[in-house]
């Protein structure tokens, strides 16, 4: 096959095996080892296999060439709107350089089968080694039925911003009650808000005590239901956080990284104020979450970076209302 040959011919592959994934959600689980581990491996073996005898790639072009297919398929599928832009940046790093793994296996075999002359006719697919890339192509889907939801592994987070106010304790705990409406010029900049995720636009409290019930708007219909758990005026608030994936519109984010789905879940906040000798307060802000994944370590550093931008914006904007009390 010539490399563009090759290159649609995978990628083809792989929007079928995702739809497939996707159409047999109850039996295979997309975010699983199949998946996302096995299928970028494959991806990159076949691109790098697949190409003509008279094709002698480099490691450099094995390692970077599946690339090509890896995203080739993230573009169709956010197109066509298969997959979510943010579940797929999240991914594609991990993917793309598993793709890129896969491609130097495939260079390495090409080699020796080249040291040992055995290499003649290896990309016709009317020969025996056809058998050998068919029964390959099928490892993600018997892995994936055998595998289902096994490999999931729950792991609980806590994620801890901090900020220095120049406002007393009693002023920022008055911006916390009354965050309300947020107006365009108490935003800054947010890299979650640049990836999709839905930005905070309002918070209603009906009482700030024990019992209290707060509501966290977002854009795109997202919200969370909040109970005060805890509340110490000037010192502490705890927030138990409740979501139901089901009241969430389905163009807010991809089923995958759905809050209060199977994989992600928010379950509570922390605000703990500090007074400073300068008479400024210490703000600290806490979230408590879960991840679900066989790859928790790293949907572990995007949740973390993630999260910690999304508490400085809340921190922002809670210093902001604290400061112009003062004035």
């Amino acid at each position: 096959m010539k490399p563009i040959v090759s290159i649609a011919f995978v990628t083809v592959y792989g929007l079928v095996v995702r739809l497939l994934f996707g159409f047999l959600g109850d039996l295979m689980n997309i975010m699983g080892v199949a998946f996302l581990i096995l299928m970028p491996l494959i991806i990159g073996f076949l691109t790098i296999i697949l190409l003509p005898k008279s094709k002698k790639p480099g490691q450099s072009t094995a390692f970077f060439l599946p690339f090509l297919t890896s995203g080739a398929i993230l573009i169709i599928t956010i197109l066509l709107q298969i997959e979510g832009a943010i579940c797929w940046i999240i991914i594609f790093p991990i993917f793309a350089i598993l793709s890129g793994f896969g491609g130097l296996i495939a260079h390495g075999i090409r080699k020796k089968r080249a040291e040992k002359d055995e290499i003649e006719n290896y990309d016709d697919w009317a020969k025996p080694d056809s058998l050998k890339i068919s029964v390959l192509i099928l490892i993600p889907l018997v892995f994936g039925a055998l595998e289902g939801e096994r490999t999931l592994s729950r792991k609980e987070m806590v994620i801890t911003k901090e900020m220095i106010i120049p406002a007393s304790p009693a002023q920022v705990w008055k911006a916390i009650g009354n965050i309300n409406e947020i107006a365009a010029a108490e935003k800054h900049f947010s890299f979650s808000g640049m990836m999709g995720f839905p930005r905070h636009t309002k918070t209603t409290l009906d009482s700030l005590a024990v019992g209290g019930k707060r509501k966290a708007y977002y854009e795109k219909g997202l919200y969370f239901d909040e109970t005060i758990s805890k509340c110490d005026p000037e010192k502490l608030l705890t927030l138990d956080i409740k979501t139901d994936p089901k009241n969430i519109p389905p163009e807010v984010m991809d089923e995958h990284i759905l809050i209060g789905g199977k994989h992600v879940d928010i379950l509570q906040d922390n605000y703990k104020l500090q007074q400073l000798p300068d008479g400024s307060t210490r703000l600290s802000l806490s979230s408590h979450f879960f991840i679900n994944t066989p790859l928790n370590w790293y949907a572990g550093i995007w949740a973390s970076y993630l999260m910690s931008d999304i508490l400085s914006e809340e921190l922002n904007v809670i210093k902001t209302r604290a400061v112009n009390l003062n004035k």
